[in-house]
């Protein structure tokens, strides 16, 4: 089977905007997914499996639409869970905190309740 095409765009709702930490979600999300998957904004055009760092480099503030595009078995499933991301506000809150629903990437950061490594 040839591999899918998938092109999706979503606007960035958060008060905060594609800050550090959401770009981090992104990251760590498109990278459980075996397709090839970027973000752009514009002519910028950045690897959603890239460094946050570059993420945010796209400069995306509340209000912004950004072009969500992956390509590989799959697509479909990898641009519905980072829209989901976005619809979610990168899973903060109104004030602009986030909700403690990633736990596992704590984990993943050798984080854990009692601090750094132990």
């Amino acid at each position: 089977m040839a591999d899918n095409k998938v092109t999706r765009t979503v606007t960035v709702t958060n008060h905060e905007g594609f800050h550090l930490r959401a770009a981090s979600l992104v990251m760590n999300l498109a990278r459980r997914f075996e397709s090839h998957v970027s973000i752009a904004k514009g002519n910028h055009t950045e690897d959603a499996k890239d460094t946050p760092l570059q993420l945010v480099g796209l400069d995306a503030h509340q209000g912004d639409a950004l072009v969500l595009r992956a390509t590989g078995p799959d697509a479909d499933k990898a641009l519905e869970a980072l829209a989901g991301l976005f619809a979610s506000e990168f899973e903060e809150t109104s004030d602009g905190s986030h909700e403690e629903v990633s736990q596992g990437q704590a984990a993943e950061e050798g984080m854990n309740e009692n601090g750094p490594g132990g």
